[in-house]
Order: structure tokens, then C-alpha cells, then sequence
């Protein structure tokens, strides 16, 4: 099958089958029903199922030999394979982020952040993939309408990719909106049935729609997979498998039911109620995460059987059982952090208490700075394991370049520690939209 999904026509999954304790399957997945007696888990009008797992990171760890088993595979053929998403979906992971109201796992940060970083530590590209239909499916699925949620998770394939930052075009009609654009970084896309997307609104004249605040509104919408197109244009040397090609969503008719009526949720506990980047912003630092576990992993092995002249083993070198132990404690470090920054922000948005502005910065600077730590941690490794990382196979030179790829996301760039650093100063001449970056990929440049 390509990337376009050209040769998986819907790109439904009719492998699939539900891991139900009742025994019951289905062909296909989407479309098991129950009565309302037998729904698991609450759901509107119980017309789907979601699978569901009571562990799931124990559910991950079954994966990971597999997935493992297929990731260089999954990189030369520049898509994650279809079994490892097959079962990802069976496993309950790729719900685990929706709203338990509608059959997902809705999983606090902690479970979030364990999970993705043990599918990375499997394969970086997996994790990421994963991660992005993950985090699409809970956000969006948080501010959908009833009606537009039970379109989406009754179809055959109700698996989203895609992007909501703004440079698709919206104009108001009778029923819902005129929509086009053009999208970048649709992680996941190869898997996807539906497509996300932000679109600036402008009115009849082709002005642009403003909000209280003066900025230009932007709406949330999703189509179907046949009414956009992937484009194969995702050509790197990092993060291969996600297929996070562009895509393109041609002008077309959306209705009402399939564009969120606000940013805000309206399903779903505090977790939907941390912000809108609250749920990248685990998935981020969790790649990162366990991309540079499996490098220091790796090296450990490595370190026993690789000798480098005049010392013998690697392992016997003091330079780098030093260099090895400060590489263990800086991603130990970081990873503290990304952990008790999202679950203090988590249990203070739960029982209601403040969440001010530097609690919020904690989690962006959390997440960025694991990312760029996880990279630094990746390349130590590299550099210390000689020509075996300069190999084609090898997984140290694939986290090498998965880590070093992931650095270059606009949501955890480099910009967030100024952003989150003018924060912490009280720096004169912050307004909201400097200081909320939990709602919005970056801040404006100070007046």
C-alpha cells in the first residue's frame, strides 16, 4: 500500500478485530455495535465500541517485540506497518486519549507519558505516529458535537491525523462552511480515516473574521479521508515512518456537525481542561523520551562487547562509565520533570485550584526541554559507539536521527524557552497572548 493510500481504498481495517472479553468480533472494528446493556463504557447511544484495556501499558510492552521487529521495514517502506497498527487499535492504545464518555481511555498524563514512551523506546517513528493520532483523536473528539463525534466513530475507519494550525480559508454558508487549505506535517496520515485542520474564517467580503481580542478566529474541522488528499512529499532522514506527508484539503462543503463550535471541550474531564496543547505536549516529551531510553540501552549492550584500542571494552573505559552516567542522569532529570510538571497542572485543573501562567510554562518548557535533552543524549551515544552507529541498520543511528528530527517541531522549539522565561520575570508587556502556552504553538513577539 502506498502512502497516498491509493492501494487502501477508505483506509478502513477489516483485520481488525475487538479484543472483547465477551468474545464477540467484528470484520471490522469501527462498526461493532452493542446494546446499551452491553456497552462497556458510555458512549452516545452506544451505537460503537472502543477496545479498551485496564493496563495499558502492560498492553504496549506486548506489542513491542513486534513492533521492533518491524521498524526497519516500517522505515524503508517510509510507513508504519499496517499489523502494528492493527494492533495498536485492538490494544485500546490509540484510543487512549479520548474521552471515557465515549468509550476511550481518557488516561491522566502519567499513563499518557509511559505509554508513548515505551512505544518509542519499541521504534521512535512508531511512537510518533501513534502519538499523533492519539493526541488528534482526544483533543478533537473533546470539542466535537454529539452528532459530528457519533459520524466520526461510526465509520468504518475512525482513526485522525492532522494539523490545527490556521492556514486553511473558511467562509460561513447555510449549514456550515466552505473550507480549503493546505496542511503540513499530517502525522499518521497513512493510517488515517479522517483529516483535521484550522481554518481562518473571512466573511462574504474576504475580510478575515476577528475575535474579541483582535486576532483572526479560526474554526476546527474534519473530513473524511476521501475528501482530502495525501500528498507524498515527507522526504527525511529522521522520524521516516510516520508518513507525516502535507495534505491538502480542496474546497468543499463541511457541515456544522463536523467543525467544533469552540476551542474549549465539551466532553471529558480536567484533562480536556488543561489546554489545547496540553495532550502534544506529553506526546512530545514522551517520544523524545523513550527514543533516547532505548540509545542509552543500546549503548549498555554495546559497551560489553566493543573494545576500542588501546582499553579493551568500552564498558572498562572510566571516561565513559562518567560520560555514561551523566547521560542516564540528565534524561532521568528531565524526565522528572516533564512528569511532575503535566500531573501537578492535571490534579490543580481537576480540583479546581489556579492554574497561572508559569504552572502552564512549566509544562511547554517540560516537554521542550526533553526534547532537546533526549537529542543531546542521542548524539552522545552516536559519537561513543564509533562506526557501529554510522551503519545503515543500526538502531543507534536511527535514534540518532529520530531525535535530532524531532527537535525540529514548531511546538517545541527553541523559541518556548524565551517564551517560557519572560514568564517566569514577569517581563513588562505580556499580555494573554503571551503567557497562555498551553492554548497556543507560540507566543507573538513582544510590542
Amino acid at each position: 500500500m502506498s502512502a497516498t493510500g491509493e492501494d487502501d481504498p477508505g483506509g478502513t481495517f477489516g483485520m481488525y478485530r475487538a479484543l472483547d472479553d465477551r468474545g464477540t468480533s467484528g470484520e471490522d472494528l469501527a462498526m461493532v455495535s452493542f446494546t446499551t446493556e452491553q456497552a462497556p463504557r458510555g458512549s452516545l447511544g452506544s451505537r460503537y465500541w472502543l477496545p479498551h484495556s485496564d493496563d495499558p501499558l502492560d498492553a504496549v510492552k506486548r506489542l513491542a517485540p513486534m513492533i521492533e521487529s518491524r521498524a526497519a521495514e516500517a522505515a524503508a517502506n517510509a510507513r508504519v506497518d499496517d499489523e502494528v497498527i492493527a494492533a495498536l487499535v485492538e490494544s485500546g492504545t490509540m484510543t487512549l486519549m479520548v474521552p471515557a464518555v465515549l468509550g476511550g481511555g481518557e488516561a491522566d498524563p502519567s499513563v499518557q507519558l509511559d505509554v508513548i514512551e515505551e512505544l518509542s523506546h519499541a521504534d521512535g517513528s512508531t511512537g510518533w505516529a501513534a502519538m499523533a493520532t492519539m493526541t488528534s483523536m482526544g483533543t478533537f473528539l473533546s470539542l466535537l458535537s454529539d452528532a459530528g463525534v457519533d459520524t466520526v466513530l461510526s465509520s468504518a475507519n475512525y482513526l485522525c491525523a492532522g494539523a490545527v494550525a490556521p492556514p486553511g480559508r473558511a467562509r460561513r454558508v447555510d449549514g456550515g462552511y466552505v473550507l480549503s487549505g493546505r496542511f503540513s506535517f499530517g502525522s499518521g496520515g497513512a493510517h488515517a480515516g479522517w483529516f483535521i485542520g484550522g481554518y481562518a474564517l473571512f466573511d462574504d467580503a474576504d475580510n478575515p473574521v476577528l475575535t474579541e481580542t483582535g486576532s483572526p478566529r479560526v474554526l476546527f474541522a474534519i473530513v473524511p479521508r476521501d475528501r482530502a488528499n495525501l500528498l507524498d512529499n515527507w522526504n527525511v532522514v529522521g522520524l521516516v515512518a510516520t508518513a507525516s506527508h502535507d495534505y491538502e484539503v480542496p474546497e468543499q462543503f463541511v457541515p456544522d456537525d463536523l467543525v467544533a463550535p469552540g476551542e474549549r471541550s465539551i466532553r471529558g474531564g480536567a484533562l480536556y481542561q488543561m489546554g489545547l496543547k496540553s495532550l502534544p505536549g506529553t506526546g512530545h516529551a514522551a517520544v523524545a523520551l523513550g527514543i533516547a531510553r532505548r540509545s542509552l540501552d543500546e549503548f549498555a549492550t554495546l559497551a560489553g562487547v566493543k573494545s576500542r584500542p588501546p582499553s579493551g571494552l568500552l564498558n572498562e573505559h572510566p571516561e565513559i562509565q562518567r560520560d555514561f552516567a551523566q547521560w542516564r542522569a540528565s534524561l532521568r532529570s528531565v524526565r522528572a520533570f516533564v512528569y511532575e510538571a503535566f500531573t501537578t497542572l492535571f490534579e490543580a485543573t481537576a480540583e479546581g485550584r489556579d492554574t497561572d501562567a508559569a504552572l502552564k510554562a512549566d509544562c511547554r518548557l517540560a516537554a521542550t526541554h526533553a526534547v532537546y535533552q533526549s537529542a543531546e543524549v542521542a548524539r552522545n551515544v552516536y559519537l561513543a559507539a564509533g562506526s557501529v552507529g554510522l551503519r545503515n541498520g543500526s538502531v543507534i543511528q536511527r535514534n540518532f536521527l529520530d531525535a535530532h528530527a524531532a527537535t525540529q517541531h514548531l511546538f517545541t522549539g527553541a523559541q518556548i524557552y524565551i517564551e517560557a522565561g519572560r514568564i517566569y520575570l514577569d517581563t513588562p508587556g505580556l499580555t494573554a497572548a503571551h503567557t497562555e502556552l498551553m492554548t497556543t504553538t507560540f507566543a507573538p513577539p513582544l510590542a
